[in-house]
């Protein structure tokens, strides 16, 4: 066996020399161009991987190593304001952490510095740059369609706030298809209208501008007709023309996590609106018309699977689309449903399936048609029982056929009293509701807004739930808003 080598003290006093000399002309012969290294001079060291919103604060500190004591420190933001909040607690001192406040406003965004100078009580000087990626304060995710017939393109941008008077597409991502919005509270998700049915998930970068992150294909089908986020690891979505299912899938990691056959429920069928209460997933079945009845899907949440279909007569055709709702669940949990009697002789009305029950109220029917004057489409509750949805004027427009004459009118209605409120406000142009958009966003206790898809004009109005008056939020000069949701 080979016997370890010693070598005497004084070998390795020479040999750390050698090293030490070594290092030193490495550190020398890098190039005349190369500042020097000042070993007597301040030392920094910058804290890595820092963001913040716009708007908001951060706290970080420098470290740093002075050999000939710290005699004076400052720093300056790029964009934004830097303070160093214990200055007087390192003057004198070799070495210590430089705590420091970075202030962002609103207008600040993307990769900003925050420069660090060092000076010691030999007069030697020396600075560092923390990077700090500062991210654009976004609220709302807001998408705005342009274009015409089957030819349309999706903009998604990210919205600061709503006080502005005007929108475009400006900033905006797009997207080659007509797309509704979602949001579970943080992301955007955009559905698309088009084969395959895809949900793609949407996240806002420093500057504001939403990229896409994930995205969910299901293959063999044409697309969504109705997505529901209930929380960012729970979501349910439907797809149509070419498969009969519902999909679970977790919002946060964008993957399907069980499918729900429902080939049993019939074929034709547009799955049109879904809800989730309890352990159960009521979705709307749409057959043009076929049955001359409402039908609801019931599944049981615990088997992912179709428990049974309830019907009723007294209405018909649950017509929806992506944007719009045709259900809503009272605080206690009621569901009611809002069928729109196209394609049959059943007037436009709301049925009920009350909380805990899985079978519809037969002691509750509001007849639209008969309370409004005309068919409806559309449900959106605002608080329980007062609810919008639209009355066409004119049945033969109902899909915006003729695009100069838009049709339906807001309307005001009590679920509870099973009665019509009137116009929502008289001044409000006619909206192509049906064929274009339909969505109600509260953003506040007492503010919901919604579009107007007009021929002359499209534009977010706002309604005030404690006064209910109505007022023009902003216009549109891009297209149509066909999504607006809350971000964070």
């Amino acid at each position: 066996m080979k016997k370890p080598a010693y070598y005497p003290k004084s070998i390795k006093s020479f040999q750390y020399f050698l090293f030490a000399l070594m290092l030193c002309l490495f550190v020398t012969s890098c190039g005349d161009d190369d500042p020097e290294i000042d070993l007597d001079a301040p030392n920094i060291s910058v804290t890595e991987g820092l963001f913040v919103r716009g708007g908001q604060s951060e706290n970080f500190t420098f470290s740093i190593i002075v050999p000939g004591n710290i005699a004076d420190l400052s720093v300056v933001a790029s964009e934004g304001t830097a303070t160093i909040t214990n200055a007087t607690e390192l003057i004198g001192a070799n070495n210590g952490l430089v705590r420091v406040t970075y202030e962002t406003t609103e207008t600040v965004s993307g990769t900003q510095t925050v420069t660090l100078t060092v000076t010691d009580e030999q007069g030697k000087s020396n600075e560092a740059a923390a990077q700090i990626e500062v991210f654009a304060p976004i609220n709302y995710g807001m998408a705005i369609v342009s274009g015409a017939g089957d030819v349309n393109t999706t903009f998604i941008q990210g919205l600061i706030n709503l006080n502005q008077s005007t929108i475009d597409n400006s900033n905006s991502t797009e997207l080659a298809q007509f797309a509704a919005l979602f949001s579970d509270g943080s992301s955007v998700y955009s559905a698309g209208f088009g084969a395959p049915a895809t949900l793609g998930k949407y996240v806002f970068n420093s500057l504001g501008e939403a990229e896409l992150e994930q995205e969910i294909i299901v293959p063999g089908s044409n697309s969504f007709s109705s997505v529901e986020i209930v929380s960012q690891t729970e979501g349910y979505a439907t797809v149509g023309g070419g498969l009969s299912r519902a999909v679970v899938f977790n919002p946060t990691e964008m993957r399907i996590t069980g499918e729900i056959d429902l080939s049993s429920a019939g074929s034709g069928l547009f799955y049109s609106d879904i809800i989730v209460r309890d352990n159960h997933l009521f979705i709307t079945l749409n057959d043009f018309g076929s049955a001359a009845e409402i039908k609801v899907a019931v599944i049981d949440l615990q088997t992912n699977t179709l428990e049974k279909i309830i019907t009723d007569t007294r209405t018909s055709t649950p017509f929806g689309t992506l944007t719009t709702s045709i259900m809503t669940q009272t605080s206690n949990g009621d569901i009611y449903i809002q069928g729109s009697g196209l394609f049959t002789d059943k007037p436009s009305g709301v049925v009920r399936i009350k909380a805990g029950e899985t079978e519809f109220d037969q002691d509750y029917f509001f007849d639209l048609a008969a309370a409004t004057g005309g068919s409806c489409f559309g449900l959106y509750q605002f608080a329980d029982g007062v609810a919008f949805t639209a009355v066409s004027e004119n049945d033969d427009n109902w899909f915006g056929f003729d695009g100069d004459n838009p049709s339906f009118r807001y309307r005001k209605i009590d679920l509870t009293a099973k009665a019509d409120q009137g116009d929502l406000e008289a001044s409000l142009p006619n909206t192509f509701a049906a064929s274009r958009t339909m969505f109600f966003t509260q953003v506040s206790s007492d503010e919901v807004l919604f579009p107007i898809a007009g021929s002359d004009a499209d534009a977010i109005y706002s309604y005030s739930i404690s006064s209910g008056t109505v007022s023009l939020k902003m216009t549109s000069t891009s297209g149509f808003v066909s999504g607006l949701v809350p971000v964070q």
